[in-house]
């Protein structure tokens, strides 16, 4: 929305004169408010220093950038408070207000009451010096004092959206397969040897005559009551 250009009352109210520009008030009521919150004299001077400057914008809610040289008209912010060579009449500063219009039209809006154009383009005879970026929301400046520019706008569409998150995603690693645990071969028990009874005096060796089988014959009962070495092993054995 183009600037309301606003004429200044007297010599030194054109920093009043351009806050009233970039807050869209009148220059009655950016008066009030600096004779209020920043002690001007009601009747003047209205000289206006950046901190006074700073207050007022700050009343009306409206963001600013830090103060910068101007380098070229091309490398001004969309909108800005520009400050101006000290004017030999007073030796003070004249305020304007920069506009880039959204067709690109670039002009100055000069609250000066003495002019008979107040929207300037003459860039030689202004003679700009510093300026002041206002920020409108669609723009940023740079911690080094360079030209504000407009934050870009990246729009994704949903195909993209899904390459990324594919890209993003990536397969699970198979996991090696384990080695199988040694097979330990089965020990083989072997059998407790048999202890052979040592011979004793009581021991009397087997009657040859007999045989084991008729020894068991009986119902299974031995014939004899005494023990023969046979009889004593198979006790071992049990």
């Amino acid at each position: 929305m183009p600037i309301k250009h606003v004429t200044q009352a007297n010599l030194t109210d054109c920093g009043l004169a351009c806050v009233a520009m970039i807050a869209g008030k009148s220059l009655d009521t950016v008066l009030r408010v600096a004779v209020k919150e920043c002690g001007y004299p009601k009747e003047g001077p209205h000289t206006t220093t950046d901190e006074n400057l700073f207050k007022l914008l700050d009343h009306f809610g409206i963001k600013y950038g830090k103060k910068q040289k101007v380098k070229t008209v091309e490398a001004l912010p969309p909108l800005a408070i520009m400050e101006t060579r000290k004017m030999p009449s007073t030796g003070n500063s004249h305020l304007v207000v920069f506009e880039r219009t959204a067709d690109g039209d670039e002009h100055a809006l000069d609250p000066g009451w003495w002019l008979k154009v107040q929207v300037r383009s003459d860039w030689n005879r202004i003679k700009l010096d510093t300026f002041i970026p206002i920020l409108t929301g669609n723009e940023s400046t740079s911690k080094k004092g360079s030209k504000t520019t407009k934050t870009p706008v990246t729009v994704t569409t949903a195909d993209e959206a899904q390459v990324k998150v594919t890209a993003a995603v990536k397969p699970a690693k198979a996991s090696k397969p384990k080695k199988p645990a040694p097979k330990v071969a089965a020990k083989t028990v072997r059998p407790a040897k048999q202890k052979t009874p040592l011979a004793t005096d009581d021991m009397t060796a087997p009657d040859t005559s007999t045989s084991l089988a008729d020894e068991w014959g009986n119902g299974g009962t031995p014939t004899s009551t005494s023990n023969t070495a046979a009889d004593e092993g198979q006790g071992d054995a049990a």
